[in-house]
C-alpha cells in the first residue's frame, strides 16, 4: 500500500523525481519511489535533512519554531519535507525539479501522508 501511494503521488506531480517515506525515530528511509536509483548514503542524507529541518525527539527543528512542512530549494532541486499530524515520526521527503508546483505538491503529499500514516 505505501509503495502504491508513493507511486501515485510522484505520478501526479510533474517534476517530482523521488518520494520517500521516513521514520525519524528509527532515523531511516523505509520506502522510496523514484525515477532513478539512489545509493543508501543519498537516502540517509535525505533523512538527515528531514530531521534537521523538522526536528525529532530530543533535537529541535531548524528555525524559530517547529513546523510540519519544510522546503529546501537550490538551483538544481526543490526538497519538500512533511510531518504527519498524528504520527510525528512519520515523514515524507520529496525531491523535485526547482520549478515544481509547490502548492499542489504539498496538498497532494499531505493527503498521501495522512493515508499512509493512518493505515
Amino acid at each position: 500500500m505505501v509503495v502504491d501511494e508513493l507511486d501515485l503521488l510522484r505520478g501526479a506531480t510533474p517534476g517530482c523525481e523521488t518520494v520517500a517515506f521516513a521514520d525519524l525515530s528509527a532515523h531511516m528511509i523505509l520506502v522510496t519511489d523514484s525515477g532513478t536509483s539512489h545509493p543508501r548514503e543519498t537516502l540517509d542524507a535525505l533523512c538527515d535533512e528531514a530531521a534537521t529541518l523538522l526536528g525529532r525527539k530530543g533535537k529541535p527543528a531548524l528555525g524559530e519554531k517547529p513546523s510540519n512542512v519544510a522546503v529546501w530549494a537550490t538551483q538544481a532541486s526543490l526538497r519538500v519535507f512533511l510531518r504527519a499530524q498524528d504520527e510525528p515520526n512519520d515523514v515524507l521527503c520529496c525531491v523535485c525539479a526547482p520549478n515544481v508546483n509547490v502548492g499542489r505538491l504539498v496538498a497532494n503529499a499531505t493527503a498521501c501522508l495522512d493515508r499512509i500514516s493512518s493505515g
